[in-house]
């Protein structure tokens, strides 16, 4: 879901190029520091505290103010897709704006309720969740590839024209290469983003030097197959033609393949999916906000938890209120911002690993990037050459004027709060203690 982008951007053959580069560009490199750092700081908060033992109070707090930010904001897509899935079944949706808007508001609550009984619940939901996502998607696939006509497909790029061809029926492209370069990029590191919200809740981990590397080498394989699979199976069954292909795709490829009871069951694990991403992600930027809040980043009221629960409910209305203002906006922009946010304080917390290195080379790191500094740095080029690429590209572009505005005034916002609180490490206090809730056996 959403990232059919990946191969309408550009073409089945760069889309397949894409996914087999991209977890050595992005996954791998930042899985391997995610994991050291993990190991080296298993605290709440995660990269946020990383990055204020590395450059101090100020440059943590943006840290965590971007990222916190981007996941809200990256969460406001979830209602919206959800109701566009809907839309298939009830095309009157489209045409209602107001009753629109109150069905994703409606979603963004019943997607959110998980959060508010405990991180118990929202692992356990996730794993029902994952399974209720990969059956119909698997049966799609299956499908697709036994139904298949168009094999060919694979191997083509996107041109400037396609038409229809008077004597065979086929799509004839033409001109020269049109690939869509900031929708291809901005789609891929969507898609394979959020490694680093592992981090967020690291005091709630047992064991986190075995559990952080396993999780995350697991996390590598099964995000490419979720996404490789089905795109190869739509792009050879080929109707809807790629190049039409949407966010929400996926739908009209399974009525294509099997009429209306596969479309059901595509329906029902873009919702499933919907949710799933909804709820993991307010679960990382509301326990991500009340580590900033109990490190003292942050104003207090958001380390408040429930009593019975552990919920940090504050934060959790937090970022429910800031889902709620953006869920209207088009699913491009949101994206975009998305994207900006998150590759500024990914460039943060790679610079943070870098300079941990240099300045506490003592401190206990159960997990290390093995190679020594010369490999960290190396392995680091490539994910800020993409994160570089995707702000650049983002402010380059003369059709997204909203995150050309919004995401200077929150970076604005960020300085001036952080100045106004004159933050120093003697407001820092120790993270709460947690409970081991998650383990690998």
């Amino acid at each position: 879901m959403g990232s059919e982008g990946v191969f309408g951007a550009g073409g089945p053959a760069l889309g397949l190029i894409a996914l087999a580069i991209f977890p050595f560009a992005w996954c791998i490199p930042i899985s391997l520091i995610l994991a050291e750092l993990c190991t080296m700081y298993p605290e709440n908060g995660g990269y946020t505290l990383w990055v204020f033992h590395a450059f101090g109070p100020f440059w943590g707090f943006q840290e965590g103010f971007w990222a916190w930010l981007s996941g809200a904001i990256d969460n406001a897509l979830y209602p919206s897709l959800a109701v566009t899935c809907l839309s298939k079944y009830i095309p009157e949706l489209a045409d209602n704006t107001v009753g629109t808007w109150f069905l994703k508001g409606a979603f963004a609550l019943v997607f959110a309720l998980p959060n508010m009984f405990g991180v118990q619940l929202v692992g356990r939901g996730m794993v029902v969740l994952t399974a209720v996502v990969t059956l119909p998607f698997l049966i799609f696939s299956i499908w697709g590839f036994a139904t298949a006509d168009d094999w060919g497909a694979l191997g083509q790029f996107r041109y400037a024209d396609t038409e229809l061809s008077n004597s065979t029926a086929d799509y004839i492209s033409t001109g020269g290469l049109a690939v869509q370069w900031d929708v291809l990029m901005g789609t891929i590191f969507w898609s394979f983003n959020g490694f680093a919200s592992v981090s967020t809740f690291a005091g709630e981990v047992a064991n986190p030097s075995k559990t952080y590397p396993t999780a995350l080498a697991i996390t590598i394989v099964f995000v490419e197959l979720t996404y490789l699979i089905p795109l190869v199976a739509g792009a050879v069954f080929n109707e809807p033609l790629w190049h039409t292909w949407t966010e929400i795709s996926f739908s009209d490829l399974g009525f294509a393949v099997g009429g209306n009871a596969l479309l059901a069951l595509i329906t029902v694990a873009t919702m499933a999916s919907t949710w799933g991403m909804y709820s993991s992600e307010m679960f990382w930027v509301s326990f991500q906000l009340t580590g900033m809040a109990e490190a003292g980043l942050a104003p207090t009221v958001f380390s408040r938890r429930s009593k019975k629960s552990d919920v940090p409910y504050v934060s959790v209305a937090l970022s429910g209120a800031i889902i709620v203002v953006l869920m209207g906006l088009d699913f491009s922009e949101v994206l975009l911002m998305a994207n900006v946010l998150s590759s500024m304080s990914q460039i943060l917390l790679i610079a943070s690993a870098i300079k941990l290195r240099v300045t506490q080379p003592d401190v206990l790191r159960p997990y290390r990037v093995p190679g020594g500094m010369t490999l960290l740095v190396a392995i680091s080029i490539l994910p800020v050459a993409v994160c570089g690429y995707l702000v650049y590209s983002t402010f380059a572009s003369e059709s997204t004027i909203t995150p050309v505005v919004l995401v200077p005034t929150v970076v604005v916002v960020g300085f001036v709060y952080a100045w106004l609180m004159k933050l120093t490490p003697k407001q820092f206090i120790a993270p709460k203690p947690a409970g081991p809730l998650f383990e690998l056996e």
